[in-house]
């Protein structure tokens, strides 16, 4: 099975995505089962953004690329040879 490209997330980061769609940003163990090497990935694709809150810690929010992200077609593995 090929690598999925990087720009569509995979199962776990779609998840992740869409339980922050709807909010202003979530702490990291309301995104469970994303772990901290999840959410660092995301960060890195630019998906989501990490706000530190000095009454609760870091709170993560969806990016403009991450709505993109979420709504990027997801191959359907027809087309292989």
């Amino acid at each position: 099975m090929p690598v999925r490209a990087s720009h569509i997330p995979h199962n776990l980061e779609r998840t992740t995505l869409q339980k922050m769609n709807a909010t202003e940003g979530l702490l990291a163990r309301q995104l469970y089962p994303a772990g901290q090497v999840t959410l660092n990935g995301m960060i890195a694709k630019g998906w989501i953004e990490k706000q530190m809150d000095a009454n609760r810690g870091a709170r993560y929010r969806i990016t403009p690329a991450g709505e993109a992200a979420l709504k990027a077609k997801i191959p359907d593995g027809s087309s292989r040879r």
